[in-house]
């Protein structure tokens, strides 16, 4: 987690891409999430700046769900704005897809694609 940390200290945008499994991220995005709870502490206990210059950087989460369903992604989005708050990161963006189940379901979805491809490119114009 060490190296992995201090990726998350170091870049100015961090892109979390998950799939949706019964309402939740993957067991090791979660894993993820709760190790970085030694970020958490460094910032609410130790009281000490996550980033050199306290700077923000952006928080994104890119998902996919099965289902449906209305609340898909509703539990996930409150846990992404913590986890990216534990890491001095301002939730921004994100881009969740509903009903990609099976490989290459993604590609019959009318605009994930291309709203992929926007979010990439404003990522590095920025």
């Amino acid at each position: 987690m060490e190296s992995i940390y201090q990726h998350l200290i170091d870049h100015d945008c961090i892109v979390i891409a998950a799939p949706i499994f019964f309402y939740n991220v993957n067991a090791q995005t979660k894993t993820l999430i709760d190790r970085s709870q030694a970020l958490w502490a460094r910032k609410y206990i130790l009281k000490q700046p996550i980033t050199p210059d306290g700077k923000k950087k952006k928080g994104i989460f890119i998902s996919v769900g099965a289902t449906k369903g209305s609340k898909l992604f509703d539990g996930t989005l409150l846990t992404m704005k913590y986890f990216f708050d534990a890491v001095g990161a301002e939730f921004t963006t994100s881009l969740l897809f509903k009903n990609v189940d099976a490989a290459g379901d993604i590609q019959k979805h009318p605009t994930a694609l291309q709203e992929a491809y926007e979010l990439g490119q404003s990522l590095v114009t920025e």
